[in-house]
């Protein structure tokens, strides 16, 4: 398990090299979303709107 640094909270996330390996990861309650970097990694849908603002996107699935 990884983190995505958001100021000082740390947002729990599974971080993938290709789309396909974290569409496979993700659960219905999760979201897929690309960094800047072009990362993909898996997140709690609630989660993502602390980190929208940094630049990442969510993968259509």
């Amino acid at each position: 398990m990884a983190f995505i640094m958001v100021d000082d909270m740390q947002i729990p996330a599974g971080k993938y090299d290709n789309e396909e390996e974290a569409k496979k990861a993700a659960t219905h309650k999760d979201l897929v979303v690309k960094d800047n970097e072009g990362q993909f990694w898996v997140i709690d849908e609630e989660n993502y709107p602390k980190i929208e603002s940094l630049g990442y996107t969510v993968v259509e699935k």
